[in-house]
């Protein structure tokens, strides 16, 4: 598989509206967000069948197409260093702290 690292898109607009496409010769990365401001619904873009899925499918597709990342994993890295940057302000210090110790 080919990944290409994108900045992720968050498109909005009516339900009546087309949601852009890769065929229909847009820029949509992988992951990008779309939000219906009428009716509220989030639907996340597939670029693997160029599709876009309603929040509850996507879980779905989540499942088996590995090209869209696991945004939660990503998330608790992100949790990780923040405490680690959290605990180096609050010490002062340039002390190494162990991944352990804010897990």
């Amino acid at each position: 598989m080919d990944f290409k690292e994108s900045t992720i898109k968050n498109y909005s607009g009516l339900s009546t509206e087309t949601k852009p496409t890769i065929a229909a010769g847009d820029d949509v990365p992988n992951g990008s967000r779309w939000r219906e401001v009428d009716t509220g619904a989030t639907y996340f873009f597939n670029t693997s069948d160029d599709k876009w899925y309603e929040v509850s499918e996507a879980q779905k597709v989540l499942s088996v197409s590995p090209n869209i990342f696991d945004v939660a994993s990503i998330l608790n890295g992100v949790l990780k260093e923040l405490k680690i940057m959290n605990l180096h302000l609050s010490l002062l210090t340039d002390t190494t702290i162990k991944n352990t110790e804010v897990e």
